[in-house]
């Protein structure tokens, strides 16, 4: 979300992590913990390992596990399909139309990832790239380009 009406100032990006109310995150980050620390202590990775390093053998307790996660946690991959692409007069929940327009708000549009309806299995740059070119031509046929025809003298 936005903090500042400078363009140059970073938006902050909360990806909601911990928040559910079932605990499912906590749940599964400490079964992750639990399951890599299993598989460490087996051949061959054993072999290689000197120590756990982190989240380090004194954290044992599920609770120190969960606390330690919460406190660790964040996102390497691409996050992608957050905004839901669809007919925003019939589905609840598009977030945008197909000409890539916020519902409701007016000239706004999304024009990344977070419009994508599945992650593609590539690296998601050129597809990201794509869109945001189709973005920028959408804006300017909206304000009257028409294109790279030829003009006639």
């Amino acid at each position: 979300y936005l903090t500042s009406a400078d363009p140059t100032v970073k938006p902050a990006l909360d990806f909601r992590y911990f928040t559910d109310p079932e605990g499912y995150d906590a749940a599964t980050i400490v079964a992750g913990f639990k399951a890599a620390r299993k598989i460490a202590q087996q051949a061959p990775f054993s072999d290689w390992i000197k120590r756990e390093v982190a989240p380090g053998p004194k954290v044992t307790t599920d609770e120190q596990l969960s606390e330690y996660g919460r406190r660790a946690a964040h996102t390497v991959y691409h996050p992608a399909g957050t905004t839901k692409m669809g007919d925003v007069s019939k589905d609840e929940f598009a977030v945008v139309d197909h000409t890539l327009k916020v519902r409701g708000l007016k000239g706004i549009r999304i024009a990344d990832a977070g419009v994508f309806p599945e992650m593609p299995t590539i690296n998601p740059m050129l597809t990201v790239l794509a869109i945001g070119e189709r973005a920028a031509e959408m804006i300017a046929e909206a304000h009257g380009w028409k294109g790279m025809e030829k003009q006639k003298l």
